[in-house]
């Protein structure tokens, strides 16, 4: 009889390569044997594993249901690291059903408790994830400003985060200069306000002598 961890190892070697059906009865598999082998923690951990699968399967209510199970399991025992992941993986879920509100709030909740943990990988990837979201539903100035702050936290970055902050830098460097500018013709138009005045009162000062 298989053990929890192989099953788990032959699970996610079938997801990755697109066979969910499979994966989906060896994930319920490790589920069984993780808790006869009285580890519930990894039995919680591929429940979510399982969730992920009937995700690709397209039964997002299954999904939902098997991760809130998971959820439950980490929350109640203080597994914060794994709450925050599930709650990830559960945004992902809603995010493909096409419910970007929940999504949005369980990508908020899970960057929340990776930033408390200090996990600054995992709330950079969330933030930007929630980021790309906002920036789909057309919200560009909100989701650029939080690109911004998933990006500085990041330490490892892909080519495409490396160039999306370079982006950000000098998005940041022509406001700036933008709005420099414009104090700046702010501050012209005030002393040009202020030289008409003094000539129109030294005409009045003449007018009445």
């Amino acid at each position: 009889m298989s053990t929890g961890s192989e099953l788990q190892t032959k699970g996610v070697r079938l997801f990755e390569g697109g066979k969910y059906d499979e994966a989906a009865t060896v994930f319920t598999e490790a589920i069984a044997a993780y808790q006869s082998e009285d580890s519930p923690e990894l039995s919680a951990e591929m429940q979510v594993n399982l969730g992920l699968t009937k995700r690709e399967q397209g039964d997002f209510e299954g999904a939902v249901e098997m991760m809130q199970t998971g959820l439950a399991y980490f929350r109640e025992n203080g597994v914060r690291l794994r709450e925050a992941q599930a709650l990830g993986n559960m945004a992902l879920v809603y995010a493909k059903a096409g419910d970007h509100e929940q999504a949005q709030t369980m990508y908020r909740e899970a960057a929340a408790i990776f930033r408390e943990l200090g996990e600054d990988q995992f709330y950079g990837e969330t933030i930007l994830a929630l980021g790309d979201m906002l920036f789909r539903a057309g919200k560009l100035q909100e989701a650029l400003a939080i690109f911004e702050v998933g990006l500085e936290r990041m330490q490892n970055k892909n080519q495409r985060q490396k160039v999306m902050k370079q982006l950000l830098i000098l998005k940041n460097r022509i406001m700036g200069e933008e709005r420099r500018q414009q104090i700046s013709e702010s501050e012209n138009q005030g002393e040009t306000d202020s030289h008409r005045r003094r000539r129109r009162s030294r005409r009045n000062k003449g007018t009445d002598e």
